[in-house]
């Protein structure tokens, strides 16, 4: 009986996880290809990996010391 509960609480959850993601808002794949490329060519000069640093000095990514070789 102790299993039977435990699946029967385990198929609840599932529903109510289907339930939940039936009720989200659906976008065409296009649209949403079309808002992110707007997005992306908008803040083209924000993006450093395009644009690139313009000082060294500025990069956080930056390596802090020379590899050292024992």
């Amino acid at each position: 009986m102790n299993k039977f509960q435990e699946g029967l609480q385990q198929q609840r959850r599932l529903i109510e996880q289907l339930r939940c993601e039936a009720q989200i808002t659906r976008f065409r794949v296009s649209q949403c290809i079309d808002d992110l490329q707007k997005y992306c060519d908008s803040h083209i000069e924000e993006d450093y990996l395009i644009s690139g640093f313009s000082k060294p000095s500025e990069n956080p990514f930056k390596e802090k010391g020379s590899c050292a070789i024992l």
